[in-house]
């Protein structure tokens, strides 16, 4: 928010304190452990010591905890939620509770403000009673296209010790089952089957979740050499133009910043058309496949294989494209003029909480 001063409450990580290091307008920045009885004690100390004129929670964890506070302190409350809410997940009885509390507390926020269309469809269609003019507004993620926009690039085929004009693809997530890691497995296991002459290799640069058991399940099926894991990297646009193609084979995404990401560094995309995910690719030159199918994966990367000279012109094509449609300033615009509308004229001392 321009010329508001903000107050950050969330868990310590050096990621945040990246992502706050140089920005003007911090008050004061919270952190508390890693439990949700943590976030909210220190949010009502907050709201007990300061005078807010808004709260902004980031997730449907941190919305649900300052919604209640929220109301009683009578501070409008904006919830930006970054995933879908799948049926599995309210399933049995536990799961109907679980999903009437959840409802009643979103209930309490003054908007809801899914970051893409698709996860403000899905959100409406949980919630019915939310789908009135004002309460759910989506705004699409965006990223930063300088960074992105850029022509330098790693040569990772050199460090994984590749020859020159191997087929490469890059994996770059969390893993865990929503982002269709096991499919990708098979699809490789497939596609080096059928491929001798040109058998692909995966550089992967994810993180946490289950990579152990990944690691281990590559292992005891002789397919570890088509997988190279990579550490993290802060030159995440040189690694992305350092593959073929980015490939996405998730199961579910809200908005996900990845493909944005790779188009505006002018990488191909071959992508699930997934909910969340088929929204950011289309009207692009990403391939698509099914969700959770190997097979048709390997026909992805088929079409990609005899066609890959016409599509990297194509995506080159659409970098400038890609970075006026992905623009993280359009979002923030957008978000501005949201969290304007709903702080009363007489309340704006420009002052807010943020809740991660």
């Amino acid at each position: 928010m321009q010329g508001a001063q903000l107050t950050f409450i969330a868990p310590a990580s050096e990621q945040l304190d990246e992502v706050l290091s140089g920005l003007p307008n911090i008050s004061s920045c919270i952190n508390t452990e890693e439990s949700t009885s943590s976030l909210a004690r220190s949010l009502l100390k907050a709201l007990f010591t300061h005078k807010f004129d808004l709260i902004h929670s980031h997730g449907f964890t941190a919305g649900m905890l300052a919604a209640l506070p929220a109301l009683l302190f009578r501070i409008p409350h904006i919830i930006t939620t970054h995933d879908v809410l799948l049926e599995p997940q309210f399933s049995g009885l536990k799961g109907r509770l679980r999903k009437w509390v959840v409802g009643s507390l979103l209930r309490l926020a003054t908007v809801i403000n899914p970051v893409g269309r698709d996860a403000g469809q899905n959100l409406v269609e949980t919630y019915p009673f939310l789908d009135r003019p004002g309460k759910v507004e989506e705004i699409q993620n965006g990223i930063d296209i300088d960074h992105f926009h850029v022509d330098r690039a790693r040569n990772l085929r050199q460090e994984a010790e590749l020859p020159d004009g191997s087929f490469l693809l890059g994996f770059f997530g969390r893993f865990m089952a929503q982002k269709g890691f096991r499919t990708l497995v098979d699809s490789v296991e497939l596609w080096n089957r059928q491929h001798p002459e040109d058998t692909v290799t995966v550089a992967c640069f994810g993180w946490g979740g289950f990579i152990r058991e990944e690691q281990a399940d590559l292992k005891e099926r002789g397919l570890a050499q088509f997988f190279r894991f990579f550490p993290n990297t802060n030159d995440m646009p040189a690694a992305l133009r350092g593959v073929d193609a980015v490939v996405m084979p998730s199961r579910w995404e809200a908005c996900p910043l990845l493909p944005m990401e790779a188009f505006v560094a002018g990488v191909p995309v071959i992508a699930t058309r997934c909910i969340g995910l088929a929204e950011v690719t289309e009207s692009t030159p990403a391939v698509s496949f099914e969700v959770g199918s190997a097979e048709s994966l390997v026909g992805a990367l088929a079409y990609f294989r005899e066609q890959q000279p016409e599509i990297n012109r194509a995506v080159q094509g659409y970098r400038v494209e890609a970075a006026r449609r992905f623009d993280v300033q359009s979002t923030a615009e957008k978000l501005q003029a949201l969290m304007d509308s709903i702080i009363p004229p007489n309340r704006r001392q420009r002052q807010g909480a943020e809740t991660e």
